[in-house]
């Protein structure tokens, strides 16, 4: 498993530094791809695929090759001619071995089935990652639009107040109201006004902390902007599925939870693997050598004849016996790798019978690894249940307080432009327009309120399904 730069990603990047507007796709990419945790998880997948190649290559023999080139000085004896040597002797070792275990009591299957499940964890993790990423930016740019809903409609609302101001100005300068009435509309005009201001704020916020998400620098910072859809237009309807639906779908797809049941799994291959240790092991070997010394004559040519005395006879005369010479060179090295070549054969069986009970302790040890992890597998159940369950009831919460709010913003729409009437015609003062006015905004903030809160517990439920993320 390699990553590199793609063409594809380049462009993107290219394309939203031209454009500069954002949409929940495009965050959401550029997210993972900056996003250190899921650059971390993607090592961790890296290295649990380089594991599992190492699992595989185990099933092949050893085979390695040495050579040495060396120097003897001083009285030593060579090892090919067995003769004392008193000079500098050259040497030459050459060799070639080769080695595999026959049976480890399935260690090695085990172990490759282990690192298979290792790396698919692995990758499921880099899944979860990436998911968890997803809610972050998801959350982020819901946050991002909610805000801007509210200042739109709070801008709506205080241009409107704007324009009432004027007109009860008009009525003080004219003599036909009273000049508390102007001060009342001003003061609400300033709460208004103080409304947007913190709104903007906030969105201001909002925008920086979807920022830092996607991990951009203080150029792409300065012209970021993120676009969507109205989100009035994606309809909001009540949530009609169960708890128990949901809950079989994430099992069937959450990668988080699908991590911890093959590290499970694997953890359950550990103690087979240490149980492999208290079993005799069988192992063949094989090696080939030869090598060369600078020790190692050979004679030249025919011998030279000649008389060496050995002794005199009873009359005094020398006895002598054939003395034969030769010429000598030290024998070529190619003949001296022929002459030296050895092979060898071996079977070695190890049986474990004492070893400070590191087998003992090491199955002890697997055996609790393997608990542990299905104690991390049901505590990831149980909270993916608790996620779900709170998704569900935060949607459907949101759900009807969105029905609530609707029928609340409708109502106090009604009762503003009856308010408005009457004040047009003098029958009711500034502030029981004001009142009718503070009624309806907060009546459109809840109902922006409970939509959010709606789309963002949908999004949860999507991303704990492993579903698109999408507007």
């Amino acid at each position: 498993m390699r990553t590199r730069t793609t063409l594809p990603a380049l462009l993107l990047v290219l394309s939203l530094t031209a454009q500069n507007k954002w949409s929940l796709q495009q965050c959401v990419q550029r997210a993972e791809e900056r996003n250190l945790d899921l650059r971390n998880a993607q090592l961790n997948a890296e290295l649990a695929d380089r594991t599992h190649d190492q699992a595989r290559w185990n099933f092949v023999p050893t085979l390695n090759a040495g050579g040495t080139h060396g120097y003897n000085y001083g009285r030593v004896v060579d090892r090919f001619t067995n003769t004392f040597a008193t000079d500098r002797v050259r040497t030459n070792n050459f060799w070639l071995s080769s080695g595999i275990n026959l049976y480890e009591g399935g260690r090695k299957w085990n172990t490759l089935r282990q690192t298979d499940l290792d790396e698919r964890s692995a990758l499921k993790g880099l899944d979860a990652a990436r998911a968890n990423v997803q809610r972050q930016v998801v959350s982020a740019f819901l946050r991002v639009l909610g805000l801007r809903e509210r200042i739109r409609t709070t801008e709506a609302q205080l241009a409107n107040t704007r324009v009432q101001s004027d007109r009860v100005r008009a009525l003080v300068e004219a003599g036909r109201s009273a000049q508390v009435d102007l001060l009342d509309m001003e003061a609400q005009l300033a709460g208004e006004e103080y409304t947007l201001t913190d709104l903007t704020n906030q969105e201001a916020q909002a925008m920086l902390q979807l920022a830092q998400v996607l991990l951009l620098d203080e150029a792409e910072r300065a012209a970021f902007d993120v676009v969507a859809p109205a989100i009035g237009t994606l309809g909001i309807a009540a949530p009609t599925v169960s708890e128990e639906e949901v809950m079989r779908a994430v099992i069937a797809s959450n990668p988080s939870y699908a991590q911890l049941e093959l590290a499970e799994q694997s953890a359950s291959l550990g103690l087979s693997i240490a149980r492999a240790n208290t079993l005799p092991t069988l192992s063949f070997n094989a090696s080939v050598g030869t090598g060369y010394s600078g020790r190692n004559f050979e004679n030249v040519g025919d011998p030279v004849v000649g008389q060496q005395a050995i002794g005199f006879t009873q009359s005094g005369e020398t006895v002598y016996v054939p003395d034969l010479s030769y010429d000598t060179r030290t024998r070529p090295f190619s003949k001296q790798l022929d002459d030296n070549l050895n092979e060898s054969l071996s079977f070695t069986l190890n049986v474990p019978i004492l070893n400070n009970r590191v087998n003992s302790l090491a199955m002890d040890r697997a055996r609790i690894q393997h608990e542990q992890s299905k104690n991390r597998l049901e505590g990831q159940r149980q909270t993916l249940q608790r996620d779900v369950q709170a998704a569900l009831v935060g949607q459907r919460n949101a759900f009807k307080q969105y029905q609530s709010a609707e029928r609340s913003a409708k109502a106090a729409e009604l009762s503003l432009a009856a308010a408005q009437e009457r004040f047009d015609h003098g029958a009711v003062t500034v502030i029981e327009l004001n009142a009718a006015k503070l009624r309806l905004q907060q009546a459109q903030a809840n109902l922006i309120n409970a939509k959010y809160d709606y789309l963002l517990a949908q999004k949860s439920l999507d991303i704990l399904q492993g579903l698109p993320i999408a507007l």
